[in-house]
């Protein structure tokens, strides 16, 4: 015979933990937390994008004032790095606080509560096992 044999637990490890828990009391939360997560990369992904199209508009805004300022170049340029670091932080401030009223208003768990939820579900696994 040249089939490879797989155990019960080896199976459980291939599939996504969705699939573990298809048809089970656990499930909906599951799928939930789940899209929670996937809700959180995504508004992380969406504020890094934004950040960076507006670092880039920035940047030109600068290259524009560069070309068109009068004076020293090195007090031109002081004052473009310092308007473009000030713009920087207030982005950086809008961005933080953002993504702080999301994980306020999403139902993410914490590492303790997802450890606390994973022996639960040791027990019952163990006592379906049984």
């Amino acid at each position: 015979m040249t089939g490879t044999k797989k155990t019960r637990k080896a199976e459980l490890q291939a599939k996504s933990i969705v699939d573990r828990f298809e048809g089970t009391i656990v499930e909906q939360p599951i799928i939930i937390a789940n899209k929670a997560f996937l809700a959180g990369l995504g508004f992380a992904s969406q504020v890094q994008s934004d950040f960076d199209a507006k670092f880039e508009e920035l940047a030109k805004e600068g290259e524009k004032v560069r070309k068109q300022g009068r004076g020293s170049f090195d007090s031109l340029s002081d004052r473009v790095f310092k308007e473009i670091e000030a713009r920087r932080k207030e982005v950086t401030k809008r961005a933080e606080s953002a993504v702080k009223t999301v994980l306020e208003h999403t139902p993410v768990a914490t590492t303790n509560e997802l450890k606390k939820l994973d022996r639960k579900l040791d027990k019952v696994l163990a006592e379906i096992a049984k």
